[in-house]
């Protein structure tokens, strides 16, 4: 999905005006078992006018936003992320069917501070988007602490508990695409760093596959570090690989380049690169990333792992 999709979808739902329907379900703590809250109709339009601004100010009327795939993630500002791995365990919630059939969020069972996160479901019959926002600790009044609060011109204890309702929201699913405003929920997420190893590692053969290292087992070692492990998990769309760069032509670049002279070994023959240390190992990774840029203008050396391959009719455009 590019973003011009994701923004046509978005305002595809937003047209329907009137049409539009919201529930708002709570995902508990520890089962993660999904329940329907019971909102006043009055309160729940306000509620869904909160989201449906908020659908706007941090997507649809950011213009400079861009969006990517999770596996090919960067460090690059002003992004969202199109997910396309496996549901890490701790959001498999995500894909809970919200019909009729739903348990309600019930005060003689249930309580306020059991709320992990919220599920957003707004749209028609036809059209419909589901927000998913995890809470915070302030977004649940009463679970600590002592309070007081105003009561007949005093203040009196206040022990009962508050869900406090903000605009912003982590992630969305539209059209069977899943898309977060961030990394970070995805990242302390039960069961992410499994998806990503496991992704990392399917990465890894095409690296055995060249035989351009002496052995992968170093890289294998890092990949308990979640941020290492999603870089790997990006080479298989290495523009090394999908070019079909030449061993003696990637080895001759880390002889050359600046960044990459005298961080790496070589085997006798110098046919195979040896990664003896943590640091040759990131920067290898960081390699097959073709991070490792030089201007056309001034011959300047820069690093930059986020890039945007300009296609021949845009360099027409621009001569």
């Amino acid at each position: 999905m590019n973003r011009e999709e994701l923004t046509n979808s978005l305002n595809l739902l937003l047209e329907q005006g009137n049409n539009l329907s919201t529930i708002v379900y709570a995902v508990m703590k520890d089962s993660y078992q999904v329940k329907k809250l019971d909102i006043d109709n009055e309160e729940i339009t306000v509620i869904q006018d909160i989201f449906l601004q908020s659908i706007r100010d941090k997507i649809i009327s950011v213009e400079e936003q861009t969006i990517i795939k999770v596996s090919e993630a960067d460090n690059r500002a002003n992004t969202v992320f199109e997910y396309d791995l496996d549901l890490p365990e701790g959001l498999n919630y995500y894909s809970s069917a919200l019909n009729d059939e739903t348990p309600i969020f019930s005060f003689q069972n249930d309580d306020l501070a059991n709320i992990d996160s919220l599920i957003i479901k707004i749209g028609t019959e036809e059209n419909q988007i589901k927000l998913y926002k995890k809470l915070t600790n302030v977004e649940v009044f009463g679970r600590g602490g002592y309070l007081l609060w105003k009561a007949n011109n005093r203040l009196e204890r206040f022990e009962d508990k508050v869900l406090r309702l903000t605009p912003n929201f982590d992630a969305l699913s539209i059209n069977e695409t899943y898309v977060f405003l961030s990394l970070k929920l995805l990242e302390t997420s039960f069961g992410f760093h499994e998806v990503i190893v496991r992704e990392a590692t399917n990465s890894l053969q095409l690296l055995t596959q060249i035989a351009v290292l002496d052995s992968v087992q170093g890289i294998q070692d890092l990949l308990g570090k979640t941020s290492f492990a999603r870089k790997v998990v990006k080479i298989r769309n290495s523009p090394v690989f999908t070019n079909n760069i030449p061993n003696d032509r990637i080895i001759a670049f880390t002889k050359t380049h600046p960044s990459l002279i005298n961080k790496m070994k070589y085997n006798d023959d110098g046919t195979q690169i040896i990664l003896h240390t943590k640091i040759s190992r990131e920067l290898f990774i960081k390699m097959l990333d073709d991070a490792y840029l030089i201007s056309e203008l001034t011959a300047q050396y820069y690093e930059s792992s986020a890039k945007d391959v300009i296609v021949s009719d845009e360099i027409a455009q621009a001569i």
